[in-house]
């Protein structure tokens, strides 16, 4: 019923013809779309109809030309306007509807990850009413072995909308994240709030037993950290701090994203860092002092490289820590020993990227609820992806769980299974940072396997990761990245052999003096007391640190 009543009040013009219009157009045929998953029960999908020519027809409600910067719901565009033309392709639910005229038309249709991709070549003739069926198979049901996708970072459009799309794009869990930017409003630097209005402390009413909608929030400073907080039952106010780009002029820096994430906690609320690592100057603070629960290793560009503009707009320059790739980083915080679920999500402000272009599956202990789902990161039961699947396990421990190994060299039995819908060059097992073991993929779904004994001398963490070169098209700069996954890490937990963290701590040594060097001379605290008391939670990070460098 819920599901019902949230497409009527989407609108119907995303999803059947306008009644209004009974009989296409003199040389038209009106074709109903039919969509049913592996069940049989209706659904929705991403649809692109072309001719021989490759021209774009839309479905009826749907433009052909839809304003790729327009926060509105029910069309994607893909392509970057320079090496990809841009590309419409409609979100349709079951019987939607399309006029065309006579000639031969290509349906291509697609369904998140674990769907195959649909080609149906139709013959249309001139004034006819018929029926498409756009049938759906799954080449993986990862479902099935209770791992769930969810995009975890959306500022668009509203809910019924999210629930509308997210379907279409094979997701069960969606966080629609209310913001505050310091631009846009009537008197210049002031700033203004973004979907406030959405926000109830509970799931939203368009959610029902299989589709959860909740709204969180993005807590962000421009040189401090965008953190995303679940699960909230509460706003944490300012919602934004610091200047003009996320407060507004003359904005204090205070409370720390450290006070936020404790704000967020204190109310069952997950922290995760968002499009890492863009900001991340406190980082070394909050991840020290155990505040985060996870990382977007996604999103924003290429977890090998650093993003060009981003780089530049969040100031990330002088630490060493910040000429290091994002994964690596990563990597750096998880051998000082912090434990960080792997997270993601698509950032989605417009037509472009599509929601869940990144997202995050996430194994739920028992059925699916938005509660299982968020203790699932929690505990760190998570692989984040734009396109491979990853099967991953360590002697029967899965991604967040601990293994406890006897002291010296030991032979642990790794499994680990990749498939894709897109191209990707390799299978990675990574222990410490290092890459210990390497595997191509072949076939249909370029799937890569790997079951075999593997001898380590050290504890640490291990994990399972798939990439390649292929760069998918979410624009020119902003939302380009590579075909990718990573999986949660296995801890290995080797009395008196933990991972090698000395370089790890210098580099957040360093850069913590970065931190303390701006609280002391640039920071707009609001009072002396505010001063003391962050200086004295860098005091305390520091030591974390200082214990880490010393010899093993």
């Amino acid at each position: 019923m819920k599901r019902t009543l949230t497409f009527l009040l989407f609108g119907a013009l995303l999803i059947y013809a306008d009644h209004a219009t009974r009989r296409p157009f003199p040389g038209m045929s009106r074709l109903t779309i039919r969509i049913l998953d592996e069940s049989g029960k209706p659904t929705g999908l991403r649809l692109r109809v072309t001719n021989s020519a490759g021209d774009y027809f839309a479905p009826l409600g749907h433009l052909p030309n839809p304003d790729v910067t327009k926060h509105s719901a029910g069309d994607v565009i893909l392509g970057d306007e320079a090496e990809n033309p841009l590309e419409v392709h409609a979100l349709v639910y079951d019987s939607a509807q399309i006029d065309l005229p006579a000639g031969h038309y290509n349906f291509h249709a697609s369904k998140g990850y674990e769907y195959q991709t649909i080609d149906e070549s139709v013959d249309v003739t001139p004034d006819k009413t018929s029926i498409v069926k756009l049938p759906l198979r799954k080449f993986a049901d990862f479902e099935a072995r209770g791992w769930y996708p969810g995009d975890i970072h959306m500022h668009f459009p509203d809910p019924s909308g999210i629930r509308y799309e997210m379907e279409c794009e094979g997701l069960r869990v969606c966080s629609l994240l209310l913001l505050k930017s310091g631009y846009k409003t009537g008197r210049p630097g002031d700033g203004h709030f973004e979907n406030v209005e959405h926000f109830t402390g509970k799931l939203s009413p368009v959610s029902d037993a299989n589709y959860f909608v909740q709204v969180g929030e993005e807590f962000r400073h421009g040189l401090l950290a965008h953190l995303i907080f679940q699960n909230l039952k509460t706003i944490v106010w300012p919602v934004s701090t610091g200047g003009l780009r996320e407060s507004g002029v003359g904005g204090y820096d205070w409370p720390l994203m450290l006070h936020a994430a404790d704000d967020a906690h204190a109310q069952g609320g997950l922290v995760t860092w968002a499009h890492w690592p863009y900001p991340s100057l406190e980082a070394p603070l909050d991840i020290a002092l155990g505040r985060i629960d996870s990382i977007d290793l996604l999103t924003t560009g290429n977890p090998f490289a650093h993003h060009p503009i981003l780089v530049d707009v969040y100031k990330m320059r002088g630490p060493e820590v910040y000429s290091k790739a994002p994964i690596d980083v990563y990597y750096h915080y998880l051998n000082c020993g912090f434990h960080l679920a792997a997270s993601s999500g698509s950032d989605k402000m417009a037509l472009n990227p599509p929601m869940g272009s990144a997202r995050v599956y996430v194994k739920t202990e028992g059925p699916l609820t938005y509660n299982s789902w968020i203790e699932g990161i929690r505990k760190g039961h998570t692989f984040a992806s734009d396109y491979p699947l990853i099967e991953f396990s360590v002697d029967g421990k899965e991604a967040g769980e601990t293994l406890r190994l006897a002291p010296g060299k030991v032979r642990l039995h790794v499994k680990a299974r990749a498939q894709s819908l897109e191209p990707y060059e390799q299978l990675e097992i990574v222990h410490n940072g290092s890459v210990i073991r390497t595997v191509k993929p072949a076939g249909e779904h370029f799937t890569a396997a790997l079951d075999e004994s593997i001898e380590i001398d050290r504890g640490g963490w291990i994990a399972a990761r798939a990439h390649g070169p292929k760069m998918l098209q979410y624009g020119a700069t902003w939302w380009k990245m590579p075909v990718f996954a990573h999986s949660s890490p296995i801890y290995l937990d080797m009395p008196g052999r933990p991972a090698d963290a000395r370089e790890s701590a210098c580099l957040f040594l360093d850069q913590l003096s970065y931190l303390q060097k701006w609280a002391e001379e640039q920071a707009n605290f609001p009072t002396p007391q505010n001063k003391s008391e962050a200086l004295q939670k860098i005091a305390e990070a520091r030591a974390i640190y200082l214990k880490l460098r010393m010899p093993l």
